[in-house]
């Protein structure tokens, strides 16, 4: 007679009794598994049992207790517990299909065997701080490897998302929105088939999307029909000429914009719009050189033929009225700026030219297609490449490792000064950029290193547009975030990579090189350099502020001088629940319509005084503003600003501000700010000092730390 053998469980039941623990209470089938027992004539030493069981209290306690403080300090993990208290653990990887880590493929694969081990002894312990930062690197090497794995699939969905955004144009927006929402429901398992699996899946999802596009963009052409109507329809001299508008698309340095202005120089007339008054500078002086009758167009100045064939001007100047043959907007991308977007837009809709070129982004692509459909006019899009490859390195660049012919980048006046000085005392010459130099010094900094009297150039993301910087080697970025007005924020990555995109140049180097100084720096630069396809903002708005026509317009309807009335007016017909546009730099704005509208002034000019060119931060400059409009109420002149010679950088930067402020108004009023000639003088003379001080100070402690040295008793004498 064979002998029986008995089940597992039974022997199971018989240890709990001798450890006086309940059979009943604990799941002993799931507890012999966890022992590795066969189901028949498994034979454990009470002390095992005991081992394990407390093993799984202690893994429930973990998971009550320990797993939520885990997946906080590592979002990545994820852990789903058994009854018994086993912790099954996954990691979401996530893979972005566009740029600025949108639309991401979830994808959820097991930990490594030296991850899964620090789990296990975490839980044991009961302790998630346990060799964290191991687990946290070990998380992220595996997060790597999958992608990595996936590198192909991720790089062929971007090619096919690209090309259905070309396709959806205008309507981009929905196709994303939809690819979005069918993402976010969707995890994939990592496995040997989870690369066909996505394709499948996206391929599915695509389709529809696209589908969903087509059918929403019969709506939303009827309501842009509507809501761009009256603003499209006061552009009257563009909507004669039945314009045909061309997208020169592409990155920096890759010819997009040199293309454009040979297309300029060609045509019989024609404006070049610029986003700053030192690229209209340059680019006058370019059609100038090449024999043409060119003038220039700023707020504060008019230079060259009294009547000119072609002009270069800041944006903000375009003249709206009179027809021309071609027109090059630059830097279109611009137009979702909230301060100076409203330029953009003007420019965009109510540029007179028979041919619009427009030089931007790809991210600006479905923006014209929808102004140009909704304006009825056609649009051809050129798409350029890079002429030079952007490369991101592998390790930082810290300031003591810069070397002549790098760019180190940060996002504040105070920030660029420390970098410089840092770099001085390091025995390096520097040029300095930032936002409240005037064009003048800036294109003058930007000289010294261009022709190699600074070896380095120390400069915040003002070089993004416009400076001639030469060979410029590397870009540097000491900080991957920036103040933006409201909030400190990190850089988008087309933020990035236009700062980036101005190493090397085309004709003075094989490649450009981009890094930070520091380890965290690096993800955002590798992340903006990948590739991913840029899609168009979930905010399509346009902004938009009121021009002086409008202004009058509204005015005379309302039979009002009150410059706050008018702005409420326009704001509840312009900016309705559906409408197409959004205010631009509206707050700052209705702060200074709030100071002038006290004046007893005509509505134009509170509306010229609200829009001077100053930094409404500075109460200083505000009080100076607030001065003049007094004088010109009482039909007093306004001398020229007294200012210091002797004062330090701060005030000669404010002085050379104030300065284009009175130019600007006496472009307006010359009966009011006569002095012209004069407040020309205190500006060239206020640049001259910054430019004195930037320079003296750019070698100076260099020069004062040779000094201390020879001074200094030689180093194997001294502590002796």
């Amino acid at each position: 007679m064979a002998r029986r053998i008995h089940r597992t469980t039974d022997f199971l039941a018989d240890a709990l009794h001798r450890l006086g623990i309940a059979a009943g209470a604990v799941d002993r089938e799931a507890l012999r598994e966890r022992l590795g027992l066969p189901e028949r004539g498994g034979v454990c030493e009470d002390a095992a049992v005991a081992h394990a069981l407390q093993a799984s209290d202690a893994r429930r306690t973990f998971a009550r207790e320990g797993v939520p403080r885990l997946t906080q300090a590592i979002p990545a993990l994820r852990a789903e517990a058994d009854p018994d208290g086993a912790l099954r653990w996954r990691i979401r990887v996530l893979c972005p299909l566009l740029d600025d880590n949108r639309l991401d493929l979830r994808i959820d694969t097991a930990p490594d065997a030296a991850a899964a081990e620090i789990l296990d002894e975490m839980a044991l312990g009961n302790d998630p701080d346990w060799a964290l930062d191991t687990l946290r690197a070990q998380v992220t090497q595996v997060a790597g490897r999958t992608r990595g794995a996936l590198n192909r699939t991720i790089l062929r969905l971007r090619d096919q998302i690209r090309a259905d955004m070309t396709e959806t144009g205008a309507d981009a927006v929905t196709y994303i929105a939809h690819l979005d929402r069918s993402l976010r429901s969707r995890v994939f398992a990592d496995g040997p088939d989870v690369a066909s699996h996505i394709l499948d899946t996206l391929k599915v999802v695509r389709a529809r999307g696209r589908v969903v596009a087509q059918e929403a963009s019969g709506t939303r052409r009827l309501r842009d029909r509507a809501g761009f109507g009256s603003y499209i329809d006061k552009f009257a001299a563009a909507r004669r000429l039945g314009r045909r508008i061309v997208f020169h698309m592409g990155p920096t340095n890759s010819g997009k914009t040199y293309a454009a202005l040979e297309a300029l120089t060609k045509a019989a007339t024609g404006t070049y719009l610029a986003p700053l008054r030192l690229l209209a500078l340059e680019n006058y002086e370019a059609l100038a050189a090449r024999g043409l009758r060119a003038g220039m167009v700023t707020g504060e100045e008019i230079l060259g033929e009294s009547d000119p064939t072609h002009t270069a001007r800041t944006i903000e100047t375009a003249d709206l009225r009179r027809p021309i043959e071609v027109a090059v907007i630059d830097e279109i991308q611009m137009l979702s700026d909230p301060d100076r977007g409203w330029a953009w837009t003007n420019a965009l809709f109510g540029i007179p030219a028979r041919l619009v070129i427009v030089c931007g982004a790809e991210d600006a692509l479905s923006a014209v297609r929808r102004a140009a459909e909704a304006a009825g006019e056609s649009l051809d899009v050129v798409t350029f490449t890079r002429k030079t490859p952007l490369v991101a390195l592998d390790a930082p660049v810290p300031l003591e490792a810069v070397e002549p012919g790098d760019a180190v980048v940060a996002f504040s006046r105070r920030a660029v000064h420390e970098n410089r000085e840092i770099l001085v005392a390091a025995g390096r010459s520097v040029a300095t950029i930032y936002g409240a130099l005037s064009p003048e010094v800036r294109r003058a900094e930007a000289g010294r290193f261009r022709d190699g009297e600074a070896e380095v150039l120390v400069t915040t993301d003002a070089i993004g547009m416009g400076l001639n910087l030469g060979p410029l080697k590397r870009v540097i970025f000491a900080s991957v975030r920036k103040w933006d007005g409201t909030e400190e924020r990190a850089l988008t990555n087309a933020e990035i990579r236009q700062i980036a995109g101005r190493a090397g140049r085309f004709g003075h180097q094989e490649a450009g090189y981009v890094a930070a100084t520091d380890e965290d720096g690096l993800g955002p630069i590798r992340d903006a350099l990948s590739g991913a396809p840029t899609a168009p903002a979930a905010d399509t708005r346009f902004f938009v502020r009121p021009d002086l026509a409008a202004i009058e317009a509204a005015a005379s309807e309302l039979g009002t001088d009150s410059l706050s009335a008018v702005m409420a007016h326009f704001s509840r017909a312009t900016f309705y629940d559906g409408s197409p546009f959004q205010p631009s730099a509206f707050e700052e704005f209705l702060g200074a319509v709030e100071a002038v509208d006290r004046a007893a002034l005509p509505i134009r000019e509170k509306f010229a005084f609200a829009v001077t060119p100053i930094d409404r931060r500075d109460p200083i400059a505000v009080g100076v503003v607030e001065r003049w409009v007094q004088a010109r109420t009482l039909n007093a002149t306004v001398p020229a600003l007294r200012a210091d010679p002797h004062g330090d950088l701060a005030y000669q930067e404010r002085t050379v501000r104030l300065a284009s402020a009175y130019l600007w108004l006496a472009r307006r009023f010359p009966e009011t700010f006569d002095d012209g000639a004069a407040i020309r003088g205190v500006r060239e003379r206020a640049n001259a000092s910054i430019e004195r001080t930037l320079r003296e100070t750019a070698t100076l402690k260099v020069t004062q730390r040779a000094q201390n040295k020879a001074l200094s008793p030689p180093a194997a004498s001294q502590g002796r």
